[in-house]
């Protein structure tokens, strides 16, 4: 075996892969963190990594044993927290991790769609309060239960009426107490589209933009490839986390104001992805590429906290 394969089985298979990515994801935390908001970023962070865990426990996304997926997404998500991203991404990014578990339960469950697709369409709905372009996603949502079979008019009135209940209860809120303000605040900023600009992004981003979309494009190509490999739950599951992944490219590029909460999204479904290429493909292409990858996350993590400590 080369050494280059050697390195990235020992990483994608080994025990300790996970306790290193969380040590290191503590120790950017406490040499990054000043303010109370950065606990509420760890335990979602840590929330999201547990429902990564469970998804790819559940339906085996992975076809052996490796939390490489995971330790993707917890050094990722700390790098990027280095860039000050708001707070409110790490809500947005674990709910909507949280989305596609359900989803695909119905496989099992089809005939409890509603007592699944409600709950998980009514924190779409809760998000949606706070970060309003998430209700773009729900046309996806809904393509995605055609496409696992899912789709029946039990579960689209199900999750129809998930989704409009935070909405309601908001309106209730706002008209008893004369704020109605707050209540078309968030359809306000749905339908509110800004001029596309790119001038707001400084090199920091654009940096750490390029370097996951190049990890995961290259994941999403090479995956289609070996694709045949995996079961059809699985083929129809990750097919759909690369349709999610377009999606949030696209609407980065038509709405680069949103760039933070996008790219927090991205690293999600890049991670999984990113794990399943590095976990059971193992080539001279794949071990090369592995190395690369290490390289340009280390240099981004020390790019992001030159820029953080010097040009703040």
């Amino acid at each position: 075996m080369a050494g280059y394969d050697k390195f990235q089985t020992d990483m994608a298979k080994g025990r300790f892969t996970f306790p290193v990515a969380i040590l290191i994801c503590l120790l950017l935390r406490i040499i990054t963190g000043n303010e109370w908001q950065d606990v509420i970023n760890l335990l979602v962070c840590a929330l999201t990594a547990y429902l990564l865990i469970e998804i790819n426990t559940a339906f085996t996304l992975i076809r052996t044993r490796s939390t490489l997926h995971v330790s993707f997404y917890i050094f990722l998500s700390t790098t990027l927290s280095v860039s000050a991203f708001l707070p409110v991404c790490r809500f947005c990014a674990a709910r909507l991790s949280d989305r596609y578990f359900p989803i695909i339960q119905q496989l099992r469950i089809s005939l409890s769609g509603g007592k699944v697709i409600f709950p998980r369409f009514l924190f779409i709905g809760l998000g949606s309060l706070l970060f309003p372009q998430l209700l773009y996603f729900v046309p996806l949502f809904y393509l995605g239960m055609i496409s696992f079979r899912s789709l029946s008019l039990k579960s689209f009135f199900a999750g129809l009426t998930g989704l409009c209940m935070p909405y309601w209860l908001f309106f209730g809120y706002a008209f008893y107490y004369d704020k109605m303000n707050l209540f078309y605040h968030p359809l306000q900023e749905l339908i509110h589209f800004q001029p596309i600009s790119y001038g707001t992004l400084g090199m920091d981003r654009i940096i750490s933009c390029g370097i996951i979309t190049l990890i995961s494009l290259v994941s999403s190509v090479h995956y289609f490839h070996v694709s045949y490999l995996d079961k059809v739950r699985t083929r129809i599951f990750l097919s759909f986390l690369i349709t999610v992944e377009a999606w949030i490219y696209l609407l980065g590029i038509l709405q680069p104001q949103h760039f933070d909460i996008l790219l927090q999204m991205q690293i999600i479904v890049g991670s999984i992805l990113t794990g399943h290429l590095f976990t059971l493909t193992h080539n001279r292409f794949t071990g090369i590429f592995f190395i690369i990858t290490f390289v340009l996350l280390i240099v981004l993590t020390i790019y992001n906290l030159w820029m953080q400590f010097f040009n703040s």
